[in-house]
């Protein structure tokens, strides 16, 4: 019997308990949201090319967006309230022929887009009930 309790009892402590969290600790402003998806299609950034991705942020007062839309940075502000988003962007000129339309359809959602969701680490951006685009969070320390 001796034996059988110091058998459980080290079973015990060597099973440990994973814990998986549903919640999402991605946020809107101050994480770097790296796009997914357009058109129901997967963005998929080449090995040589830099990810097209922006990130929202906000001091004193000013609500920020930064980022690169595939040929050329991007810049501009947001307004929020509650999940209701508005954005008002500029990008560079530089034309490219890889990726300008990936940047297009960016700055073309960015300008539509009127409310957004986040469901874990994935922010999607709507205009009225339409999905726009999909972004994955990839956060910043």
């Amino acid at each position: 019997m001796k034996y059988i309790v110091i058998a459980l009892v080290v079973f015990l402590f060597s099973c440990k308990t994973v814990q998986t969290s549903s919640t999402s600790t991605a946020t809107l402003e101050n994480t770097r949201w790296k796009l997914s998806e357009m058109n129901g299609m997967p963005v998929i950034t080449p090995p040589d090319a830099k990810e097209v991705h922006f990130i929202l942020s906000s001091e004193n007062g000013e609500h920020r967006i930064q980022g690169f839309a595939g040929c050329n940075s991007l810049g501009g502000s947001f307004t929020r309230e509650g999940n209701k988003i508005k954005f008002t962007t500029i990008t560079t000129r530089m034309m490219c022929n890889e990726r300008m339309d990936i940047e297009n359809y960016l700055t073309s959602v960015l300008t539509n887009t009127d409310s957004y969701k986040i469901n874990g680490e994935i922010l999607e951006l709507y205009q009225a009930d339409t999905f726009l685009a999909k972004f994955e969070a990839v956060h910043l320390k």
